[in-house]
């Protein structure tokens, strides 16, 4: 998940590291995966979820107020984290509290910047603290196992980590290049894009996997400052048993990289035409406006937001913008939130060829299974609230959403 970032500087002395700048690659002697996507998607959502947590009043523990990140477990209980409270809650299969851990602080058990990090070995519970760059791990019962500064081994990640099968953590580091090196040629309101460097750590050894990759999109502000760029494209990754997957956004195109850096495949899948319609961004814009009920708000936002989405439109939309890791190494591929038809996310397994394509209703996807999905929504009355949806064919259907 992006966050607003204020450029800092380093906070540890590094005690290990061990640098692989890798060239760009090649496809000489890599395995070039390429698969079709059919026309229309062969899965959706259930109309109803099987459970939903989250209500504007009643009791504490079922109110959120900034929902970061939820998993679901194997017996299908949830754990939410709300960063508003500090508080990491665990409910049953059928939405029932079960506990509440932690609150606002910095001691242990205590956050400051609460996430939830997937797939992680060693811990049933794994919580990253973005703001403190430390780890927590807690058991079924809420109760913490552990804590580990990050910053001890020099690792400050500028987007939250995720955990590879073997333990180690893959993450972007702060950007060294925010821009300053373009800031005699850019003007106000310009665009141009980060680079950014992939890393792994385990322990107090940092592996740079990947450096110079395309990572987000931004436009100039004055110097020292920008902003990020409606429609941007951005690097993504998703930790496998051999390496990590990530791509730039730029196509469906997807390379995997060994713990060593270097690239042993890359796949290929069709998606939507990225392509940038006047149709398209009508739709967009009328999808933004049916969020809003009081007519004032639809007012200011076509007057005050709207002119600045439409003057940063691409010449194509991003292909993606995240991928979701599954314990069997395959994962899903979530598309740009632009598609105005609904927003998907396409199965791809752990070689990479592309197997199932999901049409997704509206909400943020926190984690997902081969066959249900976990989504931040807001009710009829804007609260926010955690729904489990599971999956099925879209041929049962009488016509394909």
């Amino acid at each position: 998940m992006n966050r607003p970032r204020l450029r800092v500087p380093g906070a540890a002395v590094l005690l290990l590291t061990v640098s692989i700048l890798v060239p760009p690659p090649t496809l000489a002697g890599q395995d070039v995966v390429e698969s079709a996507a059919p026309r229309d998607p062969d899965l959706r959502l259930a109309d109803e979820p099987l459970v939903r947590v989250g209500i504007v009043d009643g009791p504490l523990e079922y109110i959120f107020g900034n929902v970061t990140g939820a998993v679901r477990l194997e017996d299908g209980s949830i754990v939410v984290a709300d960063e508003q409270s500090g508080n990491i809650r665990r409910y049953d299969s059928n939405g029932r509290h079960l506990w509440t851990s932690g609150r606002s602080g910095e001691g242990p058990g205590e956050y400051k910047g609460l996430r939830l990090l997937r797939n992680c070995p060693g811990a049933p519970l794994t919580v990253f603290d973005w703001s403190l760059a430390r780890i927590t791990e807690l058991d079924l019962d809420g109760n913490v196992l552990g804590t580990r500064s990050l910053l001890a081994a020099g690792v400050r990640p500028y987007n939250d980590p995720l955990c590879a099968p073997d333990g180690r953590l893959v993450y972007t580091p702060w950007p060294d290049d925010m821009g300053e090196s373009y800031e005699e040629d850019l003007a106000e309101g310009d665009l141009y894009r980060w680079h950014t460097t992939l890393e792994s750590v385990e322990g107090d050894s940092v592996v740079t996997l990947r450096a110079g990759i395309p990572g987000a999109e931004r436009f100039f502000i004055q110097a020292g400052a920008s902003g990020p760029r409606w429609w941007g494209r951005d690097m993504v990754f998703a930790p496998a048993g051999a390496g990590v997957w990530y791509g730039t956004a730029d196509d469906y195109e997807l390379e995997h990289l060994d713990w060593t850096g270097r690239v042993i495949r890359v796949a290929r899948w069709a998606g939507p035409d990225l392509t940038v319609t006047d149709e398209r961004v009508e739709s967009y814009r009328e999808g933004w406006l049916a969020q809003y009920d009081d007519p004032e708000a639809r007012r200011n936002f076509e007057r005050e937001v709207w002119p600045d989405i439409r003057d940063q439109l691409p010449e194509r939309f991003p292909a993606y913008e995240a991928l979701i890791a599954l314990p069997d190494g395959a994962f899903w591929v979530k598309t740009h939130a632009w598609l105005a038809a609904g927003e998907e996310l396409h199965l791809l397994d752990a070689s990479g060829v592309w197997l199932r394509r999901l049409t997704l209703p509206s909400g943020v996807v926190l984690d997902a299974g081969r066959d249900w999905v976990l989504l931040r929504q807001r009710d009829e009355l804007g609260v926010p609230t955690v729904a489990l949806y599971n999956s099925k064919p879209a041929a049962d259907d009488e016509t394909t959403p």
